[in-house]
């Protein structure tokens, strides 16, 4: 498959986008875009497809005539699994000089073994297709073959993490977290476990984690951003204010960070702020229900009850539109 055929796929997601926005209330065109996302999503399912039984033929070639085809690897892992991991992805800005990446070196890697090799690029891709269960049974394989592979066991544990397998996750982490001595390696330890004790709404074991990921890398803007949601939910808004306006430049089309932005200003007393990073993430994020009631508050807030009104009354389409939507696919 071409790079073009990829490309053929995003610019018709960008359509679909365009005209579910011009859509409006009519039933008919939001149908049409459902139906064109369904059939683009099957397209992609089949690429995945021809992707694994490439893999396949591959490996079974290699059995039946006795060779060893080699692998390219990434230079590092570690820079490669930042990559993917599924977490917010920076925006790329082309006019800004790329800075020289810092040199990691691999955790206890001696990858001989090609099954090994074969098993972790597919973990690794499906990773980065948010595929958990399929990344899962690849990392344990890596791990079976290689048990002293801290990488894998990194993965294996983020893997499990989004999965919401947490035993599972916390025994991998802290294995890593234990043997490892490289602080970004730690970094992206505590993010992961600061991610989890958050998903149980426990911030008072969620929000140290989070520190000390920053702590040790102070580039790691998704760790900013959670450490500003944990501030958050204390009700520590200076703190979570701080946190988030560090992660700002590097998501700039993240609904959530102008979401959240827009709540600690209003917080804090600042409507005028609020409103602004609030009708920035209603504008990336128009298909979010809570964005609009939030939006509605703030107008309500300013004394513009018409506003409100309009906020509260898209806020309600939007989450009927969602019950109906799940209902659906029960």
């Amino acid at each position: 498959m071409a790079d073009h055929d990829f490309t053929e796929v995003f610019n018709d997601l960008e359509d679909v986008e365009k005209d579910l926005k011009r859509a409006g209330g009519s039933k008919e065109k939001r149908q049409a875009c459902y139906d064109r996302l369904i059939e683009l999503r099957r397209r992609m399912d089949r690429y995945v497809e021809h992707w694994l039984r490439f893999e396949e033929k591959i490996n079974e070639l290699q059995e039946t005539y006795d060779f060893l085809l080699p692998d390219e690897l990434p230079e590092s892992f570690i820079d490669a699994f930042n990559d993917i991991l599924p977490e917010k992805v920076p925006v790329h800005e082309p006019d800004r000089k790329e800075e020289k990446r810092r040199v990691v070196e691999p955790l206890s890697m001696r990858m001989e073994n090609e099954a090994c090799i074969r098993s972790f690029r597919r973990g690794l891709g499906f990773m980065e297709l948010a595929m958990m269960d399929e990344a899962i049974a690849e990392f344990r394989q890596v791990v079976s073959l290689e048990p002293d592979l801290l990488l894998a066991h990194l993965c294996l544990g983020v893997a499990y993490a989004e999965r919401g397998k947490q035993d599972d996750a916390m025994r991998e982490l802290r294995l890593v977290q234990a043997l490892t001595t490289e602080p970004r390696v730690k970094s992206i330890v505590h993010n992961a476990l600061g991610n989890l004790y958050a998903g149980r709404e426990q911030y008072d074991l969620a929000l140290p984690e989070f520190e000390k990921a920053v702590e040790l890398d102070q580039e790691f803007a998704a760790a900013w951003f959670n450490l500003g949601a944990a501030y958050y939910n204390i009700k520590e808004y200076e703190k979570s204010l701080e946190a988030l306006i560090r992660t700002k430049e590097s998501f700039r089309r993240d609904w959530e960070i102008y979401f959240y932005l827009g709540k600690v200003y209003k917080k804090l007393g600042n409507q005028k702020e609020a409103l602004e990073n609030l009708l920035i993430s209603s504008y990336l994020a128009p298909q979010h229900p809570f964005v609009a009631f939030e939006l509605g508050l703030v107008y309500e807030d300013l004394g513009e009850a018409r506003k409100a009104l309009e906020c509260y009354y898209r806020a309600r389409k939007l989450y009927q539109e969602q019950e109906r939507e799940e209902r659906a696919g029960r």
